[in-house]
């Protein structure tokens, strides 16, 4: 993945796009460890058969997988992984092997809060298709030019 610039208090503004970040294709091999750390042997993420006859088109990748590519679109925009603060996430439809996940996100608010310089914004999961996967919201707190204040 090529490496995405760092953000900073003094360059970010309501509105602003964060730059996009694009995982994939998806591999229904990296299901299996992912069942066995979240105990989760559901045959809708491992057994195409089971899945097809309920009418999925194969097997379905677990959400929190699909999460943690979304806080890696974050915490790889940030300076340190520790300066996202808080996440609300909603799952809003299934990936699939081969599918290819874009993580996105829009800055809603440029504020100080607890003596840090933040910024909240609504972030996004897509597949190649645009549909959306996750939606949700982030706050951050991001280092100054100057080197005061938070994340730096």
């Amino acid at each position: 993945m090529e490496q995405r610039p760092k953000a900073y208090f003094e360059e970010v503004y309501e509105g602003m796009d964060l730059p996009p970040a694009t995982y994939g294709p998806m591999d229904r091999y990296a299901y299996i460890p992912i069942a066995i750390i979240l105990r989760d042997t559901n045959p809708l993420h491992l057994d195409r058969v089971y899945a097809r006859e309920r009418g999925l088109p194969d097997v379905v990748q677990q959400g929190p997988l699909n999460e943690t590519y979304l806080y890696r679109f974050l915490t790889d925009w940030l300076h340190r992984p520790w300066d996202l603060r808080r996440t609300k996430v909603r799952f809003v439809a299934n990936v699939f092997p081969d599918d290819v996940l874009t993580c996105r996100g829009t800055v809603t608010r440029k504020y100080h809060a607890d003596g840090e310089p933040r910024i909240d914004c609504q972030i996004w999961q897509e597949n190649q298709k645009g549909e959306k996967i996750l939606v949700g919201e982030a706050t951050c707190t991001l280092p100054t030019r100057e080197g005061t204040g938070g994340g730096g």
